[in-house]
């Protein structure tokens, strides 16, 4: 009986282990996520001031201007930078922010084409884009 209970302990703390350590991946992801979409939406006219809250010394991404996060594990849930002036692409890393559910880019200067990725946001059910100048958006009047 002590042999199983043994095991059974050992399995309880690895299933402990994995779990933390899967939680703590998907809160790294999430920030170098949010470094990859930076680095594409700032595109390369040195417009450095645009997210300049968005680095290690402001207490995490958390805290970035236009990042919300929800939840003991601190998931990305809501991106909001309208009128924000970026004007690099849209970093196809965005569909990696797995519990997004608001995101908002529009009246910036985005350009080339809306990444394929942002299909894989299962739980997002605010999206605006409008006002940039994707190559694939094709804005239509509703009645």
């Amino acid at each position: 009986m002590a042999k199983h209970s043994g095991g059974l302990l050992l399995l309880m703390i690895l299933s402990s282990f994995m779990s933390i350590s899967t939680l703590l991946a998907a809160e790294a992801d999430d920030g170098a996520t949010l470094l990859a979409f930076k680095a594409a939406a700032i595109g390369g006219a040195g417009n450095g001031a645009a997210l300049a809250s968005w680095n290690g010394s402001t207490g995490g991404y958390c805290n970035w201007e236009g990042v919300r996060c929800r939840g003991r594990h601190r998931r990305v849930v809501a991106l909001s930078l309208p009128s924000h002036g970026l004007t690099g692409i849209l970093s196809p890393a965005v569909g990696n922010l797995s519990s997004l559910r608001f995101l908002n880019l529009s009246s910036n200067g985005f350009s080339g084409s809306i990444p394929e990725s942002l299909g894989r946001l299962h739980r997002l059910h605010t999206l605006d884009l409008s006002d940039n100048a994707f190559s694939d958006w094709q804005q239509t009047d509703k009645p």
